[in-house]
């Protein structure tokens, strides 16, 4: 692989986990010269983790759905969590869906063969030694069984994890959280079936001290995994394994289902602190998934922000790529993203603390229970359905006998980016001092046109019928959600209120 012929890559990408393997597979099926470099890893400490089923539209936007239906993954059909203080809840996901219990390993992997087969070029077993990002070509410098190799690429792609590679090279420091987290992992196996009414559910649990969670990988073997603090854990200061079943011993629910259990595996320990980037991106470089950011497993989103990261990132690649003059709005729209995700996913995690703290006066939780002082995405409808302003105005909506809507005369047009057909576009979009980077869309509602069609009509009911006759249709709650964010962040003046 060493560059002698003076071969320049369109794009090396640094890391084959899920972000890294998405973006190299996209990008080689859309015509690009990619090389992905994946380093060595040890198949008995992979990590298992759930997938929810929100993830089956990111597997086939990236073309992989089918194989990872057929390629033996446990189906999980919901969670079973003992959180708190409260009583027991066991949910199975929405409309019968299910998501996928996955050992990194073999998802992986799945995933890397796909990119080869996409026409990607994968370098396995290699260490990343040295990184040029501020020169053209970028240069990567490695280390394999079999020597040294060095590939050169007109854009770098870091999808290197904690390792962080790029960001090291360029002497910046990641923005860890106040609280650290270790998690202690170690697999279990039985040969009766589990007491539990539905074996392939995720298993949550809060104790005093933190957090422990469960996946199944196959018939009777689960991880066992505990989340704790090393800086305030009562914990003894014996081996990993002296700890990690210590920790153990201070679950309730777990301690029940593991009576009888045979520990299969020497238990072991990583990081499982949250983290966020200085930046994410440069001239010739992005840092995607956990290189950007890490977030908290107990959201079960981990993978699928690494997946969504690596698809944005390919879709920046080829904006680059091919229309140089939109790098800036390009690298701003992942930015901006990255961002977003992690501010949401944060503050959902603590959400979750906040309510366990009540229960566990303990430095763990109260560390983490710090309020949600993020900000929503603009067009984060699920955030805005809890706004008071937007409740407000949905309930002025239901309570009203008819609508006379104006247009509020500070609306303005403005320019953004925004996602088009594999790159980054500009778009046009409406903005107003309370949302400043504009709307476009609302759950699929062209805020435009909904706009242009609002003074014609008396009835909410009408307007409805008009915009789905006119437009692509769409479902009532959400043309009604995305009229009272339009009436509360002042886009819209209801006279008849």
């Amino acid at each position: 692989m060493v560059t002698r012929d003076g071969r320049v890559y369109d794009v090396a990408i640094v890391g084959g986990g899920p972000a890294g393997a998405a973006a190299g597979r996209l990008l080689a099926l859309w015509g690009y010269d990619v090389v992905v470099m994946t380093r060595p890893e040890d198949p008995e400490r992979s990590l298992a983790v759930s997938l929810p089923p929100s993830v089956r539209k990111l597997l086939r936007e990236i073309g992989v759905l089918d194989a990872v239906d057929i390629a033996g993954f446990v189906r999980s059909t919901g969670n079973t969590v003992w959180w708190g203080g409260g009583a027991p809840r066991s949910e199975c996901f929405a409309g019968g869906e299910t998501g996928y219990q996955v050992r990194h390993a073999e998802f992986d992997g799945l995933l890397l063969a796909a990119a080869e087969t996409a026409g990607a070029t994968v370098v396995r077993d290699a260490t990343v030694v040295d990184v040029a990002v501020e020169i053209e070509p970028a240069r990567v410098r490695y280390a394999t069984e079999n020597g040294a190799g060095e590939v050169s690429a007109r854009y770098l792609l870091d999808a290197s994890g904690r390792q962080g590679v790029v960001a090291r090279s360029m002497g910046w420091h990641p923005e860890p959280e106040p609280s650290r987290t270790v998690a202690l992992i170690g697999t279990w196996q039985r040969d009766d079936p589990w007491d539990l009414a539905d074996d392939t559910h995720t298993l949550v649990e809060s104790f005093a001290e933190g957090w422990a969670w469960s996946v199944p990988v196959g018939t009777g073997h689960r991880y066992f995994t505990c989340m704790l603090d090393p800086q305030v854990s009562e914990l003894s200061r014996g081996t990993v394994k002296q700890r990690y079943l210590e920790a153990l011993e201070r679950t309730a629910a777990f301690k029940r289902l593991l009576h009888g259990a045979n520990l299969d595996s020497e238990p072991w320990g990583c990081d499982a602190s949250w983290y966020r980037a200085e930046q994410v991106f440069g001239e010739h470089f992005l840092l995607l998934g956990d290189a950007a950011s890490c977030i908290d497993p107990l959201s079960s989103f981990g993978v699928k922000k690494a997946l969504a990261s690596g698809w944005l990132a390919a879709i920046v690649s080829n904006t680059w790529l091919r229309e140089p003059a939109l790098h800036d709005a390009a690298a701003a729209l992942f930015a901006d993203r990255e961002r977003q995700m992690y501010d949401s996913f944060r503050s959902q995690a603590s959400r979750f603390f906040e309510a366990v703290a009540e229960d566990h006066h303990h430095p763990f939780w109260t560390g983490r229970s710090i309020g949600d002082d993020q900000q929503a995405a603009p067009d984060d409808v699920d955030a805005l359905r809890a706004d008071r302003e937007v409740l407000s105005a949905f309930e002025a909506l239901k309570a009203g006998t008819s609508i006379q809507l104006v247009v509020e005369p500070t609306v303005q047009v403005i320019e953004a980016p925004a996602i088009g057909d594999r790159r980054v576009v500009m778009e046009q979009r409406l903005a107003t001092p309370a949302i400043p980077g504009g709307l476009r869309f609302l759950r699929g509602i062209d805020v435009r046109h909904l706009m242009a069609l609002a003074p014609d009509h008396e009835q909410v009911p009408d307007l409805f019928a008009a915009y789905n006759e006119h437009y692509p249709a769409v479902a009532l709650p959400d043309f009604v959600g995305a009229l009272s964010v339009l009436l509360a962040k002042g886009f819209l003046r209801n006279g008849a209120a």
